[in-house]
């Protein structure tokens, strides 16, 4: 018994001898089949009924030629369409196949050529889902967007944003700037049951109070100087989706105040106005900012603290997530390559372990700014010392505890550099070992290097894979 799923075809055709025989063929053939005569009557089956394919007549009487593709098109992206003329020309299949048809047909259609281009288009479509599905369970596991690691501290983030995303608690993302935090926003978001509503993002930081206050709650037309109409803040226009908070720590107590009343019971009044207006809005707040030394300081309202304190997600700098940064690397480069149409440069192993020993203040945003200064540089080259800025030609070791490294002054500066790059790359490699048990491929992999590299440096830093099997 065939275990393929039941894919549902529509046939918007007026009805005719062959139009019949078709619809008579594809039934035959475990699929479910729809019709419709007209435009008219095909449209609200398609929410209803989400046909897997389209097999549509350009003869439509209430919507003749292309236009009916190019309003399945938009209706139904991603679904195949296949046109059918009453009489069918080569510059009329040439204009179909422009239009976003997958395939064109003519009348009298034949039972054998029909079953063949449905065949075709449904299993095209269900190998681009399995992909589409892959590409999406990799995602899952690895990361979401361009939040990628297989750093421990970085893959509990992750599990953190699948628990919560399923719920409406507040979030609050803590962390240094540049880590991210905006993308774990919009993970979180994608993947609740707002994601079919706006996520609008406001930095709170980059306000006066007056403005500030307006741009979160809106105002009325004369309410200060400038306010020359009605306008909505940003809890209107995040209604039924999500509404992210950056830098909310920079905020002050008077606009901390009016938040806390948000947050209370979700209702708030413009700027200026009397109406007290309802909202259904999930907030998601971000901080580089101590906010418990803020609450002490008393510069942060700890009421409001406890508020959104509900689900905190702390987002490790790069620093303490080293290993991720090859695979960063070449994420950012294939991104920034393809967004200029120039090649991916190849990085040597000496430029490699100087970025990794770098301790990256601007933490992700500074890696991608890096990696396209990079490209432009090195489109289809090596990407050497030479290319890297000073700060990193002679950057700052990172090490698990950066605080532990011992300084000793009596040797000469470039023997303290190679014992220390020699202890980062042992403790490196030691890491990737442990979590790959010894496997040299996967560990040349993830540090983003060659098999022979690994096997070089472990020679030489006394390392053997036999230890790390089993």
């Amino acid at each position: 018994m065939s275990t393929r799923p039941r894919e549902t075809v529509l046939v918007i055709d007026p009805v005719d001898v062959s139009g019949q025989q078709a619809r008579k063929l594809l039934a035959a053939e475990e699929r479910r089949v729809l019709h419709a005569s007209s435009a008219q009557e095909a449209f609200p089956l398609l929410a209803e009924m989400r046909p897997d394919l389209v097999l549509a007549s350009l003869d439509l009487v209430d919507l003749p030629g292309l236009r009916v593709l190019n309003a399945l098109r938009t209706r139904l992206p991603g679904v195949p369409l296949i046109a059918v003329a009453s009489h069918p020309t080569v510059e009329g299949a040439v204009q179909a196949l422009k239009a976003g048809a997958a395939d064109y047909l003519g009348h009298p259609l034949s039972p054998g050529l029909v079953s063949e281009k449905v065949g075709r288009c449904l299993t095209d479509l269900r190998n681009a889902r399995s992909l589409a599905a892959a590409r999406n369970e990799a995602k899952d596991r690895y990361g979401f967007s361009d939040l990628l690691s297989r750093s421990p501290k970085m893959l509990h983030v992750f599990e953190q944003i699948r628990s919560v995303a399923k719920t409406d608690a507040t979030v609050l993302i803590r962390g240094e700037t540049g880590t991210g935090k905006e993308l774990v926003a919009r993970a979180i978001h994608e993947r609740s049951r707002r994601r079919e509503k706006p996520l609008i993002a406001i930095n709170c930081g980059a306000f006066t109070e007056t403005l500030l206050e307006s741009e979160l709650f809106g105002h009325e037309k004369g309410s200060f100087t400038g306010a020359i109409g009605r306008r909505q803040g940003v809890f209107e226009m995040a209604d039924g989706g999500s509404l992210f908070l950056d830098e909310l720590g920079e905020t002050s107590l008077s606009v901390q105040v009016n938040m806390l009343r948000v947050l209370e019971d979700f209702t708030f009044r413009r700027v200026g106005g009397a109406d007290s207006i309802e909202v259904d809005v999930r907030i998601i707040a971000a901080t580089n900012v101590n906010l418990e030394g803020a609450v002490k300081d008393a510069r942060f309202r700890e009421d409001l603290f406890y508020r959104l304190n509900v689900f905190p997600i702390l987002l490790p700098p790069l620093r303490e997530r080293a290993e991720d940064i090859p695979i960063l690397m070449h994420h950012f480069l294939t991104d920034a390559a393809r967004e200029y149409d120039l090649s991916v440069p190849t990085i040597t192993p000496e430029a490699l372990e100087l970025t990794l020993r770098y301790r990256w203040p601007g933490n992700v945003r500074q890696l991608r700014a890096m990696c396209e200064r990079w490209v432009i540089l090195c489109a289809g080259g090596e990407l050497r010392r030479e290319h890297l800025p000073h700060d990193i030609q002679g950057g700052a070791v990172v090490t698990e505890n950066p605080g532990a490294v011992f300084i000793d002054d009596s040797i000469p500066l470039q023997q303290l550099v190679d014992r220390v790059s020699n202890q980062v790359q042992r403790a490196y490699l030691h890491r990737l070992l442990t979590r790959y048990r010894g496997h040299l491929q996967q560990t040349a992999d993830a540090a983003g290097t060659t098999r022979r590299t690994v096997y070089t440096l472990m020679k030489k830093l006394d390392l053997d894979a036999e230890n790390y099997k089993g």
